[in-house]
Order: C-alpha cells, then sequence, then structure tokens
C-alpha cells in the first residue's frame, strides 16, 4: 500500500481565490490531491500509512505558475542568448531547475532554441533531473525581419498564409504544445517598432486555424493596438505584453467578452529602469522607458473591464533573472490588481491560460500536487514569493524537489534529484 503524505497545521491559501484556511490538512496520494480542507473534517482510513509533515505556522500554497520565459535566455544585459548548442541544452536545464527551485513549479517557454529545450523536456520527464514542468511553443513565428538574426535560434520567418501554416505544422511536428506568434514589433530588437504591426489578419486567423486543427492555442507578441486587435478579432488565446492596450477601450472590452487572456510581462521593463543599467546597450534603455507606463496602463484598465490575467514575467530579458520570477506578482499588485487576484493571476488563473486547469493551479482534490509550503503569509507582502529565505519547501508531483539546506526530510518523499531553495 502507498503511503499518504498529509501536510499538516497549515495555513492554505489554495489559488482559487477563497480567503486562507487556517489549521488545515492537505493528503497526498501517488502524486495527487486527495484531501485539502479543515484538520477536523479529514478522516484517513485507519488501514492506511500515512507520513504526518507538520508545518505550524506555515502557508501551504500550489506551485506558481509562469507563463511567459524564455529558458535560451538568463538576463543578458544585450538580451543576445546565443551560444553553442551543447553550453545552450544546459543553460536551458538550468533554467529550468532555478525556476523550480525558486517555487515556480511550472512555465510557459514562448519562443525556444534549435528545438533543444524538447530534448530538455525528455529528460525532465524521465525524471534525470529535477526542474519545472514545460510548456513549450518551439519557435517565435515572425515575418521577415532583423530579429530572426539577433535571436537566430528562436525565430522562425513565415511570410504569408501558407507559409504560416506550414510554420505552425512545423512547432506541432516538433513536439509544441502551443504557438507563439509575433503580431508586431518588438522592444528588444534595436530597429523593432513595437507599435507596428507585422502579421496580417488573413496570416494571424490561419495560425489559429491551423493550431486549432490539433487542439492547440495561440499566444500573440503584441505591443501595438492594431496588431492586438488584429489578433484578438482572429481568436487568439492570449495577448503577451499588451503594452498599448490602453488606446481602445473596445478591444479590451472584446477580450473581457472573449475570455482573452493578458499576460502584461511588467518585470521586464521595470528592471531595467530600477536596475544597473551600466551594461546595458542605451537603445534598450530608451525603448523600455518609452514604453513602460503604457504597460502599466493598459494592465490597470484590462483588470478593471474584467479581462482574464495570467502571470508571465519574460524572465530572460536584459536583468530579468529565472528565478526572481515572483516579483511579478508584486508589479502586477502595483499596477493596479488586488493581492489576491495577483496571486490567482500565477495559480488557478495562469493554469487556465495554459488550458491546464484541469490538474493545476489550486490545491483541490484530484489536482497534481505541486505544492509551496513558505514561512510567512505572502498575501501580507507579495515581495515575499521571492524572497529565498521564506520558501520552506517545494513539491512538484508530491514528491520534495526543493528545500531549504538545514532541513531534513524522510527520504521516501524526496525527488531523485532534490535540489536547494534558490539553487
Amino acid at each position: 500500500m502507498n503511503t499518504l503524505i498529509a501536510f499538516q497545521n497549515i495555513t492554505l491559501i489554495d489559488g482559487t481565490g477563497h480567503e486562507p484556511l487556517a489549521n488545515a490538512t492537505v493528503a497526498v496520494r501517488d502524486g495527487r490531491i486527495v484531501y485539502a480542507g479543515k484538520a477536523k473534517k479529514w478522516q484517513p482510513s485507519l488501514e492506511e500509512d500515512i507520513l504526518n509533515l507538520d508545518f505550524a505556522g506555515k502557508y501551504l500554497l500550489p506551485g506558481l505558475i509562469d507563463c511567459h520565459v524564455h529558458l535560451s535566455g538568463s538576463g543578458e544585459p544585450d538580451s543576445q542568448f546565443k551560444v553553442d548548442n551543447g553550453s545552450m541544452a544546459l543553460k536551458i536545464l538550468n533554467n529550468a531547475r532555478k525556476n523550480l527551485a525558486a517555487g515556480i513549479t511550472t512555465v510557459r517557454d514562448l519562443g525556444g532554441w534549435n528545438e533543444l529545450e524538447f530534448s530538455v523536456r525528455r529528460a525532465l520527464q524521465r525524471g534525470e533531473f529535477c526542474g519545472a514542468r514545460l510548456m513549450l511553443a518551439g519557435r517565435f513565428i515572425c515575418i521577415t525581419e532583423s530579429g530572426a538574426d539577433y535571436y537566430e535560434g528562436m525565430y522562425r520567418i513565415a511570410d504569408g498564409v501558407e507559409e504560416v501554416r506550414k510554420a505552425v505544422r512545423e512547432q506541432i511536428r516538433n513536439g509544441a504544445d502551443l504557438v507563439k506568434l509575433g503580431v508586431t514589433g518588438a522592444v528588444l530588437v534595436e530597429d523593432g517598432v513595437p507599435g507596428a504591426t507585422h502579421f496580417n489578419s488573413d496570416e494571424i486567423r490561419v495560425a489559429v486555424e491551423e493550431a486549432s486543427k490539433f487542439g492547440k492555442r495561440v499566444a500573440a507578441h503584441a505591443h501595438g493596438i492594431d496588431g492586438i486587435r488584429k489578433a484578438v478579432l482572429a481568436g487568439v488565446h492570449s495577448i503577451e505584453h499588451g503594452t498599448f492596450l490602453h488606446k481602445d477601450p473596445k478591444v479590451i472590452d472584446e477580450m473581457a467578452k472573449r475570455g482573452t487572456f493578458l499576460i502584461p510581462t511588467l518585470k521586464a521593463g521595470l528592471d531595467v529602469i530600477n536596475g544597473d543599467r551600466s551594461k546595458l546597450p542605451q537603445w534598450i534603455v530608451d525603448k523600455t522607458i518609452e514604453t513602460q507606463e503604457d504597460a502599466q496602463k493598459s494592465l490597470g484598465l484590462a483588470y478593471k473591464a474584467g479581462v482574464p490575467i495570467a502571470m508571465g514575467s519574460d524572465a530572460a530579458t536584459p536583468l530579468n533573472y529565472h528565478g526572481e520570477n515572483g516579483l511579478e506578482i508584486y508589479h502586477m499588485q502595483q499596477a493596479g490588481m488586488q493581492p489576491m487576484d495577483a496571486l490567482v493571476s500565477a495559480t488557478s488563473g495562469a493554469a487556465k491560460a495554459m488550458g491546464w486547469e484541469a490538474r493545476l493551479g489550486s490545491v483541490e482534490e484530484g489536482k497534481t500536487a505541486d505544492l509551496l509550503v513558505m514561512d510567512e503569509n505572502p498575501l501580507d507582502d507579495l515581495r515575499k514569493l521571492a524572497d529565498k529565505k521564506l520558501i520552506r519547501a517545494v513539491f512538484q508531483d508530491g514528491k520534495l524537489s526543493a528545500q531549504q539546506p538545514s532541513d531534513a526530510y524522510p527520504r521516501a518523499i524526496l525527488a531523485r534529484d532534490c535540489l536547494t531553495v534558490g539553487q
């Protein structure tokens, strides 16, 4: 008989938006949650072996989900990720591990590198290493543009309807879980114009149509309002960045009506503005300063209008390091979201944006046991979510995957490659 793990004497923040529940118990068997609620209502079988983990005074919440990262980047000042393939595979793996060791148990990678991320995912799935669970988009599908030269292992150029269709099929053949489409120009391409529309409406529609055949979603990189509008009307599932969304309230209303997610990635800009700019190219600093207020304004208006919001840190961009992703949740609060709503955007809201809400994102019966144990209540100050001193333990699939170096747990619950928090 398999041992049941019981998390005892915790305050439960279940990731759904419900208020914290004190004196709770969460029970896990075979990597799945079988009970989550008041301790006094839990009635385990008397015949079952139970391993009790006493986390008195601690807070238990779902493992965090980041819907927008690039594992091929590590915060390089010039945003140039390129290394040889062997080094890149190790870099991707290392960044997946940094995420997990910071309590981010699942990430959505929106532009990998030479398909190496798929090899890393296979190694993680085989249990050879610990690392965040990966949802992968494969290559960033774009028009002919200079960004494809700067990020040559990440982009896939596709001009015209049939070439876009082919590019989508290629990503799905390679194992992509979703499709990433570059609908507008970018901030982190030197001659890129964020407000400029790249793909035409028919090209966006065919990407959505082709992805839908295979049950896949489309994420649209879109800063400019014209590109955002075209992408929303074409049926994409999420708008990444959405910088100038505030320029058209009708598009905001349409997103709310359709349930199109906004993933704002505020941290990417704030890390440049507030960080050490001494090694940053001036063009990155200038373009970031020009667009940051727009991004924050757009999130605030979208939130008020009822647009669904999911957390995405864009970890990889200049000074935006993997493992610090949780600060995005705080930045979203500062832009107008209530603390609990900001947290939900990184738990059940993020899982819904990914289409994985049936198994991830909340501490509820039947869900995968991805759990984060913290010493203090993160809702008191959302910056605590990125404070590694306060992260007590990280569980993935019911196995202890990251712990404080001074703590000791039974061998039976340890992942094969258990990490140190913040490693």
